[in-house]
């Protein structure tokens, strides 16, 4: 009777590890880099990140505050090419160029800041718990910041 009771505890657990929604999508996820991310801390901007070229790209597809005080939708007011700053935040490509280099590794791309209108370059990350560590930096890696990106815990709904 232990033993037919032990098989069907298994037999449950194997079949909701199985169906679980969570659990495919972690497991179809975890060694993906495509898809929706965010900064884990602030929480401010997602960021869509497919393919472009065969490379890496990034677009912003959500912000937590999408209007500018005047109630308008937030545009790339500091970039240092004045005829870009009418574009809208909403759908801008802030990364490019990034290309894979080893297991969970990619390099040589560069990050757009439209707070600051700076790009830096930048280096991306896959952690073994499903994190992405996005690096942007000045001339060597030494000089940057490294900013810790999830997968969104909620549904997010894309702007513009």
């Amino acid at each position: 009777m232990r033993r037919v009771v032990l098989l069907v505890q298994r037999s449950l657990l194997i079949a909701f590890t199985l169906i679980s929604p969570a659990n495919s999508e972690t497991l179809s996820d975890s060694n993906d880099i495509h898809g929706l991310w965010i900064e884990s801390r602030k929480q401010k901007t997602a960021v869509w990140i497919e393919d472009c070229d065969d490379k890496l790209c990034g677009r912003i597809y959500w912000l937590k505050k999408p209007l500018s005080a005047n109630g308008k939708p937030k545009r790339d007011h500091h970039n240092p090419d004045v005829t870009l700053r009418n574009r809208f935040r909403c759908g801008l490509r802030i990364m490019s160029g990034f290309v894979h280099k080893k297991k969970n590794s990619w390099s040589g791309g560069e990050i757009y800041n439209p707070s600051s209108g700076r790009t830096y370059n930048g280096m991306i990350r896959l952690d073994e718990e499903g994190s992405l560590k996005v690096r942007g930096y000045i001339g060597i890696s030494l000089f940057g910041k490294t900013l810790k990106w999830i997968r969104p815990l909620e549904k997010i709904k894309q702007c513009g």
